[in-house]
């Protein structure tokens, strides 16, 4: 008989495969365990007005009985927001046993551009939201072609024009910042050093798209002290020696 002494020597190897193994069987385990026992059972939607609760789940990919630790929130948020042009930012968050969370803000339109007979609304961001076939409310966008205009995606002016589209969404943002964008009824884009937009009436060539605090918080609001009632065409040029408004 040939000798076993060699044949079932211990080594320190042995052991750390024997602990390798045990763990991930524990760990097979327990993943088996979440998805048995943590299924998705309730789908709330919280801050949506624009969509139902129904569509920004149908578009979320999330469904009942799945396991909730399974979940891939990020997929979740990316479906949403690309699906549905209205939602500005939105969270799915989970909540254990059983629970998922959809927490929605929505654009709000603000303005809108015209092309091929159509009309398209944007939001504060240059984002468009929708297309319509009739003339939407908000400030009207003029003296620019938007390219290949799609709802959910931002307004384009083509490759060399992001400087317009910068100056426009730094316009409608400040103009919402300051509570002007009620009544404004369009912004002319066609010189980028000579943006002109119609408030109440009156007729205001800002210039460039700089200092914009100074131009739609001071200068603006000393000039509606002055003149509260509406105007009927008169041009207001910013002048940038005395940083002050002048007529023309």
């Amino acid at each position: 008989m040939g000798s076993t002494k060699g044949r079932n020597r211990y080594t320190p190897g042995d052991g750390a495969l024997y602990v390798t193994v045990a763990v991930a069987f524990i760990l097979i385990i327990a993943i088996a365990a979440m998805g048995l026992f943590f299924k998705i059972t309730d789908i709330t939607v919280e801050g949506a007005e624009k969509y139902t609760a129904g569509q920004i789940i149908a578009v979320s990919g999330i469904e009942k009985d799945n396991s909730v630790f399974f979940l891939n929130a990020s997929s979740a948020e990316v479906a949403i927001k690309s699906a549905l042009p209205y939602v500005d930012t939105v969270k799915v968050t989970r909540h254990l046993p059983g629970t998922v969370t959809i927490r929605i803000t929505e654009s709000v339109s603000a303005a809108y551009i015209a092309s091929g007979g159509s009309y398209y609304i944007l939001d504060l961001n240059g984002r468009i939201l929708e297309k319509s076939s009739y003339v939407p409310q908000g400030v009207e966008i003029r003296g620019a072609i938007p390219e290949d205009p799609q709802a959910g995606k931002t307004i384009s002016f083509g490759k060399s024009e992001t400087p317009r589209v910068t100056a426009l969404t730094d316009y409608l943002k400040k103009a919402s910042e300051y509570h002007r964008l009620d009544k404004m009824a369009w912004i002319d884009m066609t010189n980028l050093s000579a943006i002109t937009f119609d408030y109440n009436g009156y007729r205001f060539n800002f210039g460039a798209d700089d200092e914009l605090d100074l131009k739609f918080g001071t200068l603006l609001a000393d000039f509606l002290k002055v003149h509260p009632d509406p105007g009927s065409g008169q041009t207001a040029f910013y002048d940038a020696k005395v940083k002050g408004l002048r007529f023309s």
